[in-house]
């Protein structure tokens, strides 16, 4: 059982943990108050000042921050717009925000009906691109110009037409995910393999 994180711990470990992050990745490491606090609040009533920021710039960069942040034992909080209403967004951890570099349209399939994107683009964006084709991505909250896919994701999230359309697990096919331990897992609809 792990015990409790500890302030005097934590500030502890964020000068190893930015020193090991400016190391070992090409990511931005925040650990000064005014980007802390930036991030230490969501669209909820709720703050919580995180251990340091961290924005990757490559896909090893995200797998070799949550390796580091797991051998300190420092959480890992995945963030993207800040949209959550509910604090999920918040916490004393190591923030990774995808929003910056993470934010494509990978593959548009008309024919097979799917878009594959990366975590930070915000449901706007997605959608903008989505229009030239007559579509749009049906989960429809009500923050949409802040909102990341893999936010809402995160959060399952549903908005207003969510009766009609479903929540973000009913229009999602497959995630490629980073696990606590840095590797890449894949999760989909297993029933139809």
């Amino acid at each position: 059982m792990n015990k409790p994180l500890d302030l005097k711990e934590l500030m502890v470990d964020q000068a190893q943990l930015a020193k090991r992050l400016r190391q070992e990745t090409s990511g931005e490491v925040m650990t000064d108050s005014a980007s802390r606090r930036r991030y230490a609040t969501d669209a909820s009533i709720y703050q919580a000042m995180p251990v340091a920021v961290f924005v990757p710039k490559t896909a090893q960069d995200i797998a070799s921050a949550i390796q580091i942040a797991a051998e300190l034992s420092v959480p890992v909080l995945p963030r993207g717009g800040g949209t959550s209403q509910c604090g999920q967004t918040t916490g004393a951890a190591l923030v990774i925000d995808n929003t910056k570099y993470f934010r494509n349209v990978l593959d548009l399939n008309l024919d097979k009906g799917y878009v594959e994107v990366e975590p930070g683009i915000v449901l706007d964006h997605l959608n903008g691109s989505l229009k030239q084709h007559g579509l749009w991505y049906p989960v429809d909250v009500s923050t949409a110009g802040q909102a990341t896919i893999g936010g809402m994701a995160g959060n399952n999230s549903c908005g207003s037409r969510s009766i009609a359309y479903g929540n973000m697990v009913h229009n999602v096919l497959g995630i490629d995910a980073w696990l606590a331990n840095g590797q890449v897992a894949q999760f989909g609809n297993y029933a139809n393999s």
